[in-house]
């Protein structure tokens, strides 16, 4: 019985969804000019209502450090609200995973630090086909890191991300 009902419902979350996989690509520049990439994949699971994984990586380096190596991996729920004139809203909410490896100018020290944190943030869509979108997005990734001897208020957030979506 429960077989069946499991079916049943993913059988309608199927039928009811736009597409089954999404998959995007973005950039943003950073707060301190550094330059991240951002890609996902996103299935729907309800009609609307989706999960996505999400790996942003800086492929930039700060000029106060010799390296900068900043990793984000996120698993957000989402809702896609549609508008008229082929625009959505999409607010999503979910846990990252912060890696962050520093060293610092003129020393060979290296400084490390690792943190999960709530996040949320709010996408708006805009269709150019059926399968094609444009996004804008804003997630808020806050000071996620406390790094000893780093003034966090120098690492790239990275907040608000520009890209492409595709809905297969």
């Amino acid at each position: 019985m429960k077989k069946t009902v499991l079916a049943l419902l993913l059988a309608t979350s199927l039928a009811t969804a736009g597409s089954l996989v999404q998959l995007g690509a973005g950039y943003a520049k950073g707060d301190n000019s550094g330059d991240m990439a951002t890609g996902f994949i996103g299935v729907d699971v309800i009609s609307a209502i989706g999960l996505r994984l999400e790996y942003t990586k800086n492929f930039s380096e700060h000029s106060e450090f010799t390296k900068e190596d900043i990793s984000r991996y996120g698993l957000f729920a989402t809702y896609t609200i549609p508008l008229p004139s082929g625009l959505s809203v999409t607010p999503k909410a979910g846990l990252t995973k912060t890696d962050g490896e520093f060293e610092t100018v003129d020393t060979i020290k290296t400084l490390s630090d690792s943190s999960t944190e709530f996040t949320y943030g709010l996408e708006i869509n805009y269709e150019l086909n059926r399968m094609v979108s444009l996004f804008l997005g804003y997630t808020d990734y806050g000071n996620e890191l406390d790094i000893k001897d780093i003034d966090t208020s120098k690492m790239d957030t990275a907040n608000y991300t520009f890209g492409i979506k595709i809905d297969i």
